[in-house]
C-alpha cells in the first residue's frame, strides 16, 4: 500500500511540474553487453526520458521511437500479449541490450509504427490520468485507437473502448452535421480499423466540403490537415461527381405541389429561395444540406397550405434518404 501511494505521489507531483520538464532532449548513459558478455556503456543523445511516465517504482523500460518509459511490467504485460512477447530474455547475451536504472530497455519494434504520442495517450488511459470516456477529444480517442490496434500493441479491450468512442463522434446515417476537422484522419483510422458504421458520412464530409479543404491549404495561418491516401482521395472525387450528377436536376427542376395554387408558390420562389442560395454556398456540391435547408424555409409564411407542406417535407426527405441509400452503390 505504501508503495502504491508513494507511486500516485510521483505521478501527481510530474503531472503539475510537467511543463518544466517537457520532453527536451537530454543524453542518456546506457549500460549494454555485448556479444562476448563484456559490459560497456554507451551514450544516446536523441533518447528522452518521459516527463510523466517515468515511474520510480517502475519495473519495465519500454523505447517507443526516441523517447523512453518506465512503467509497470504487470500492469502492460496483463493487457498486451505482444508487449509481453517483447520480454527480453535474461539469457540473452547475443545481442546487444540497452541497460537503464538496471533494467533493460524493451524497444518497441519500428515497424510497428508506434508513436511516442500514441503510446503516452495509451498509457494515460492505463494510468486512469485521461481514460477514454464520453468526453474524450478525437486526437486522444485516435492515439489510442492506433496504438491498442492488433497492427501495433493489442490491446483488445481498450481498442474496443476507443472504437465505440470514435463511432459516437460521427453520424451513421444521413444527418451529417458535424465539424469536418478531423474527417481526413478519421475517414483513414475507419477504413483501416473497419469501422463501417461511419465511412459513409466521412466520405461524404470529405468529398462535398473539398473546396473548403482546398481553401484552407493556401491559408498560411490554417491548421495543417492530413493528406489522403490517392485511393481515398479518388474514391472522395468520384463521389462528388456522383452526388452533382444526380442531385443537379433535382435542384434545378421546379418542385410541384398537389395544389395549383401551391405549385404557383413553388414556382414564384424556387429560384430565390432556392437556386440561388444553393450557387451562392456551393449547395448543388452538398446535396443532403441543400435539402435540409429547402425543408426548413417556412413554406407556410410563402403561402403553402399544410397538406402541400407536409407532402414536400416528407418528399424532400426521402430525396435525402434516397442519395444515402445510393452512395452504398457510389462508393463500391
Amino acid at each position: 500500500m505504501t508503495s502504491m501511494i508513494y507511486s500516485l505521489l510521483c505521478r501527481s507531483l510530474r503531472h503539475h511540474l510537467r511543463p518544466a520538464l517537457a520532453m527536451a532532449a537530454i543524453t542518456v548513459t546506457v549500460s549494454t553487453t555485448d556479444t562476448n558478455g563484456a559490459d560497456t556503456q554507451s551514450t544516446y543523445p536523441t533518447l528522452r526520458r518521459h516527463a510523466r511516465y517515468w515511474l520510480d517504482d517502475g519495473s519495465l523500460i519500454v523505447r517507443a521511437q526516441d523517447d523512453i518509459y518506465k512503467v509497470h511490467r504487470t500492469l502492460l504485460d496483463r493487457h498486451s500479449k505482444i508487449l509481453a512477447s517483447l520480454r527480453p530474455s535474461s539469457n540473452d547475451t547475443n545481442n546487444n541490450q540497452q541497460i537503464v536504472d538496471g533494467l533493460v530497455v524493451v524497444h518497441i519494434p519500428d515497424e510497428l509504427e508506434v508513436r511516442s504520442e500514441d503510446f503516452e495517450a495509451l498509457l494515460e488511459h492505463l494510468y486512469h490520468d485521461a481514460p477514454i470516456n464520453d468526453s474524450s477529444s478525437f486526437p486522444k480517442v485516435a492515439s489510442v485507437l492506433r496504438a491498442s490496434s492488433k497492427d501495433q500493441l493489442d490491446f483488445p479491450a481498450i481498442h474496443t473502448l476507443a472504437r465505440n468512442r470514435l463511432e459516437e463522434m460521427f453520424p451513421s446515417g444521413p444527418e451529417v452535421s458535424f465539424t469536418s476537422e478531423h474527417a481526413e484522419e478519421a475517414l483513414t483510422l475507419a477504413v483501416k480499423h473497419d469501422i463501417p458504421s461511419i465511412r459513409k458520412a466521412l466520405y461524404y464530409s470529405i468529398a462535398t466540403h473539398s473546396h473548403d479543404h482546398d481553401a484552407d491549404s493556401t491559408d498560411p495561418s490554417a491548421p495543417r490537415r492530413p493528406k489522403l491516401s490517392p485511393d481515398l482521395s479518388a474514391r472522395c472525387n468520384a463521389l462528388l461527381e456522383k452526388l452533382i450528377s444526380h442531385f443537379t436536376p433535382i435542384l434545378f427542376t421546379v418542385a410541384t405541389a398537389n395544389h395549383m395554387a401551391c405549385t404557383d408558390v413553388l414556382a414564384e420562389k424556387w429560384m430565390p429561395l432556392v437556386i440561388q442560395s444553393a450557387l451562392d454556398d456551393n449547395g448543388l456540391c452538398r446535396p443532403l444540406e441543400t435539402l435540409e435547408r429547402i425543408i426548413a424555409i417556412d413554406w407556410a409564411a410563402e403561402g403553402l397550405c399544410a397538406d402541400c407542406v407536409r407532402d414536400k417535407t416528407e418528399e424532400w426527405r426521402g430525396e435525402q434518404r434516397d442519395i444515402w441509400e445510393r452512395m452504398d452503390e457510389w462508393l463500391r
